[in-house]
């Protein structure tokens, strides 16, 4: 059993959690998901492929299996019907925890499911357990190599490729292409000396056009070898190459007169272009290694440690760790590798770790002496082994993610959110922040956006568009402190003239209206200064404004001559930035909308005669505005609604516009 998941199931007494379990029929819905820590972790779940391990009471994995969603796949176990496997309804009764490992594609979650089934040997894995899996493409180290599907990789000397999910479809592109590009099917063992000898005959393949017939001489090795390279080209992506062969085959035969040979090359050219699954070649020799990544935010971070055996994935192991705020990445890593294979029975050969550590060969060392063999720590760069840690990136993101979320539902304010008021020094959380930005081109369309948060997260109802009145060109000083004073003053008098009939009882609901714990200026000392200002001549000096510099991300506080830095993996500073951007983007959206509704309107709509309903008939009839001046008087007179008049007078003003 893994910290990670241990740390979690303490959260519930073991007897409550055993009595969670062991659950079936309607009450299993019902009463299961009131564990906390199954609910939490469904809800967290990512919609991506990936493998999942439903464990037992004892932490015992009891079944692994692959998904294309891991969050529609897991949670249909719990929110829908028995899928009428025999082992269905005991298997979901016996649930108390799971746990998933993210790949990059099916093709990866099915090696990987298949993998850890073997290693593993779940109790209710039943079609996987023996050694049959789905086929690999093995093509053999020959003289004139062969071409087949084999369940059992690495038996045989050869180069292999896939597994294959849709084991029809390839069986029929393999008989398709092996007959196109003239590879034998036959299991002779060919060697010149015993083609020299005359041991072997012509088969009827030969004399229907499906293979060269190299048992006879027919083809040298270079000729046949040419067919091989082509067939190994198209598993490895390159089929532009093949797709183009077998059309310009088809138009030949098209072009005599021959169909029934043509349909028989559309139906091969058919067969190819549905066959899309990325292929990878599987090394020969088997290897062990680990990969290990994380993750961290304020005190904690999270491991992921992806585990390959006989080059396979096999595992991933979550962990995550409390008070890490004195140490750096390098300390961090060296630490947690230490720990982790202090306790560990096997240590691979390799160990891919995502940065360079300063004492690796003291690491190394000592992972050697405790594994009995020697241990690579390797900081890949590129290619297959940085792919794994990044895979393992990937991992412990998500046990982040899982874990952030179950903390916010645990407690009632989010972690991020109390980190905001630590290091700000607020005397309540900041609940309910208030952002506000500022938008305009040369000084044109000045606007001013104002956002809001609640509880963390987007509160859209409360978004707010000023635009500026009181500013000519660009002033982001006076711009925020007229957005600002109108904002605060009408929200002022509106709680004075609800405090005068409060709602009956506590219940205050989101749209009665209130000030905010925190309001966020983006920008630096003089914009932080000039709300301020105006926040004082509306009697609101208590009110905490912030200011967030874009450039090093730094806030400035009132009565402070430096500004504060947060650490980059803060969830407060996350949080900032996070409100920071959204007001952005509706400042800019806005922005643009009303800059379009402008040159739209000073070009077409201040010509008399043009109003809404013309405007958007020539438009819709034209497309833009220089395509209308382009056209003659008749063009634009035969418009619907439109008289030679009114064309007339469009044309002499555009053409008096663009002359100046």
């Amino acid at each position: 059993m893994t910290d990670y998941i241990a740390i979690n199931r303490n959260s519930l007494s073991r007897k409550t959690h055993r009595s969670l379990c062991g659950l079936s029929g309607v009450l299993r819905l019902s009463l299961a998901v009131q564990s906390r820590l199954l609910k939490d972790k469904l809800d967290s779940l990512p919609d991506r492929p990936g493998v999942y391990m439903f464990k037992d009471s004892r932490g015992r994995i009891i079944y692994v299996g692959k998904a294309k969603s891991l969050r529609n796949r897991v949670r249909s176990y719990f929110f829908a019907g028995s899928d009428r496997r025999f082992q269905y309804d005991r298997l979901v009764a016996a649930i108390c925890d799971v746990e998933v490992l993210l790949t990059r594609d099916e093709v990866e979650a099915l090696r990987t499911e298949a993998a850890m089934i073997r290693h593993h040997q779940p109790r209710y894995n039943v079609d996987l357990k023996d050694d049959k899996s789905f086929p690999y493409l093995l093509i053999t180290h020959e003289p004139f190599p062969r071409v087949f599907l084999t369940r059992k990789p690495h038996t045989v000397a050869g180069d292999y490729y896939g597994p294959y999910t849709d084991v029809k479809p390839t069986k029929r592109l393999l008989r398709n292409l092996k007959g196109s590009f003239q590879i034998r099917s036959c299991n002779l063992a060919l060697t010149p000396e015993k083609i020299a000898q005359g041991r072997f005959k012509l088969c009827l393949d030969y004399h229907i056009g499906r293979c060269g017939g190299p048992c006879t001489g027919e083809v040298s090795q270079e000729q046949y070898r040419k067919g091989i390279d082509r067939f190994v080209r198209f598993l490895r992506g390159q089929h532009e190459e093949i797709l183009a062969d077998l059309e310009a085959e088809m138009r030949a035969f098209a072009s005599r007169l021959e169909f029934e040979k043509a349909a028989a090359v559309r139906d091969r050219l058919m067969v190819t272009k549905r066959f899309s699954e990325r292929q990878e070649k599987v090394p020969l020799r088997p290897f062990d290694r680990d990969a290990v990544n994380f993750v961290r935010e304020d005190n904690y971070a999270a491991f992921s440690v992806i585990k390959v055996r006989g080059g396979r994935i096999v595992g991933q192991s979550p962990f995550h760790m409390e008070r890490v705020v004195g140490l750096d990445d390098p300390s961090l890593l060296e630490a947690f590798l230490v720990r982790h294979y202090d306790l560990v029975d096997h240590l691979p050969k390799e160990l891919l770790i995502p940065l360079s550590l300063p004492g690796v060969e003291s690491l190394s060392s000592y992972l050697e002496q405790r594994a009995g063999h020697r241990v690579s720590v390797l900081t890949p760069k590129r290619g297959a082994k940085r792919r794994l840690v990044d895979l393992a990136l990937t991992n412990a993101e998500h046990l982040l993610a899982e874990r952030r979320l179950m903390a916010d539902k645990r407690d009632f304010v989010p972690r991020s959110i109390k980190a905001l008021q630590e290091h700000l020094h607020l005397g309540e959380p900041p609940l309910v922040i208030e952002a506000f930005d500022i938008s305009n081109l040369q000084g044109t369309d000045n606007i001013a956006a104002m956002v809001v948060f609640r509880d963390g997260k987007p509160w859209k109802s409360g978004y707010r568009m000023f635009k500026i009145r009181s500013v000519d060109g660009i002033d982001d000083f006076a711009s925020i402190g007229e957005a600002v004073f109108r904002r605060y003053r009408r929200l002022k008098g509106e709680i004075e003239a609800g405090d005068e009939n409060p709602p009956e009882g506590d219940d205050r609901d989101r749209s009665t209206p209130r000030l905010p714990d925190l309001v966020l200026i983006d920008g630096g000392k003089g914009q932080l200064s000039r709300a301020k200002s105006v926040l004082a001549d509306l009697g609101l000096d208590d009110l905490p404004v912030i200011g967030l510099a874009k450039r090093l991300e730094e806030i400035f506080l009132p009565g402070r001559s430096e500004p504060i830095t947060l650490p980059r993996t803060s969830s407060a500073l996350r949080l900032l930035q996070q409100v920071r951007d959204e007001a952005h983007r509706f400042a800019i959206t806005h922005h643009r909308r009303l800059r379009g509704r402008r040159m739209v309107r000073s070009r077409l709509d201040d010509i008399p005669g043009v109003g809404p309903v013309r405007r958007r008939k020539l438009l819709n009839r034209f497309g833009s505005l220089k395509r209308i001046r382009e056209a003659d008087v008749e063009e634009l007179a035969a418009v619907p609604g439109m008289n030679r008049t009114v064309a007339e007078r469009i044309l002499a003003s555009l053409s008096a516009e663009s002359a100046r």
